[in-house]
């Protein structure tokens, strides 16, 4: 390494029972310290999160309720992570957004009290997206292996869509060959969304709210219960997708989930 650790780095990585940072359950756990001396040590366990796993969450990581229900609860394992990342920094992939806080939130759920004040966070994720940009000139330099001069000029921002658009299609002759089948690739939904927007999640096949004070709430619920904020949400900034969904279960009519989805982040 170019540089030189003056304590451990712990390598972080959480599978979970959903994204909702809240209530989010670990199901498991990897971590892997990097010494000063450039040693590492490494720490794996599934752990039964104490609630079922989600189908969607299934299809992402691949572990079901079988898979843990002879494993140890956090409450059992907490003692052994603390022992790992006690006076360590920690690193990882969407680590400071995702990973530390259900960490933080399970440790307190177990009693422990753990200050990550002193701790440096590095999160790889972040340094890719300084180091990577994602802009229509580096996608030109990427894909076209040429620089684009005259930037945000329209013609030429133009004609390097058209030409990025083409070597694509060369570099990855996986792509659909037909419009129709680029259309779909470029506006898949999320399959644990309902809508675009990902204002409502599918829950055991009901829709939820992913927001505000009422965020787990089935529609199905809010109608009987609160009508009246869904009425309210209809006269927000919302899109017509989403208060169409609403006035929908207002009347009683609730949203399918389809059967047959894509995830894109599979």
């Amino acid at each position: 390494m170019s540089f030189t650790l003056e304590r451990p780095l712990v390598f972080l990585d959480l599978e979970t029972t959903g994204l909702d940072i809240k209530n989010a359950r670990i199901v498991e756990i990897a971590l892997i310290k990097l010494f000063p001396d450039e040693t590492t040590d490494s720490f794996l366990t599934l752990i039964n999160p104490e609630m079922s796993i989600p189908t969607e969450a299934t299809k992402i990581h691949g572990i079901n309720n079988f898979d843990v229900m002879d494993k140890p609860t956090f409450r059992e394992i907490a003692v052994d992570v603390i022992s790992v990342i006690k006076n360590s920094d920690l690193a990882g992939y969407n680590l400071a957004s995702f990973d530390v806080p259900i960490l933080t939130n399970e440790l307190q759920r177990a009693g422990i009290s753990y200050s990550l004040d002193d701790t440096k966070i590095i999160d790889v994720l972040t340094i890719y997206k300084i180091k990577e940009k994602r802009d229509l000139s580096a996608a030109y330099r990427f894909y076209c292996d040429k620089e684009l001069a005259s930037a945000h000029s329209a013609l030429k921002d133009t004609q390097a869509t058209l030409e990025i658009f083409k070597a694509q299609l060369i570099k990855y002759p996986d792509l659909p060959q037909s419009i129709d089948e680029l259309h779909n690739l470029c506006n898949m939904r999320d399959e644990r969304f309902v809508d675009k927007d990902k204002k409502f999640k599918w829950t055991n096949d009901e829709a939820c709210l992913t927001f505000g004070k009422y965020r787990g709430f089935s529609l199905n619920r809010m109608a009987k219960e609160n009508p009246a904020y869904l009425q309210w949400m209809i006269t927000q900034d919302f899109s017509d997708e989403v208060r169409n969904i609403i006035r929908s279960a207002l009347k009683g009519e609730f949203p399918q989930r389809p059967k047959n989805t894509i995830n894109p982040s599979e």
